[in-house]
């Protein structure tokens, strides 16, 4: 199965939203991770509400033209948006209205659907904004967790 690019999808995904339709997509990177797993997980993509806040999860465009799925960390005064991938801890500032193209508002993870409104859903993207300063350190910890596993699975195997 060939791969398109999401620029290629990009005017009928935005017909469709425009239209007040959904369009979904099967979601590639780490970024997201663990929440969106890429080539694995599936977004739903909704219209823009008139308000977009704390913890929503846009599809936007960067001036570059990359198409970014992150979670905005923050509603500035001046109308702009920073956001931050779930796997990430540096920050995207500066971000407009003009560059969010719509809303995910149901997810396919592990094949189990789920909306905005889930109770667990909401519970971990506010507790994953709210750790944000301390992700770096949970990364950290992962990371050599994952490595001693891996001795480990080395030493029984030999």
């Amino acid at each position: 199965m060939s791969k398109i690019s999401l620029a290629d999808y990009y005017p009928l995904i935005k017909e469709t939203l425009d239209q007040g339709g959904t369009f979904s997509l099967t979601i590639t990177g780490t970024s997201m991770y663990p929440f969106i797993v890429g080539e694995r997980d599936k977004v739903t993509l909704s219209p823009l509400p008139e308000k977009l806040k704390k913890n929503d999860l846009p599809l936007y465009r960067r001036a570059n033209g990359a198409f970014v799925l992150h979670r905005i960390v923050k509603v500035c005064k001046d109308g702009t948006y920073t956001c931050c991938g779930d796997h990430q801890w540096w920050l995207e500032k500066g971000l407009r209205r003009e560059q969010m193209i719509g809303l995910a508002t149901e997810y396919v993870r592990k094949g189990r659907t789920m909306t905005n409104r889930n109770v667990l859903y909401r519970i971990y993207r506010t507790v994953w904004t709210w750790v944000l300063p301390i992700r770096p350190f949970f990364f950290r910890i992962n990371g050599k967790w994952n490595g001693l596993k891996r001795r480990i699975k080395k030493l029984i195997s030999r």
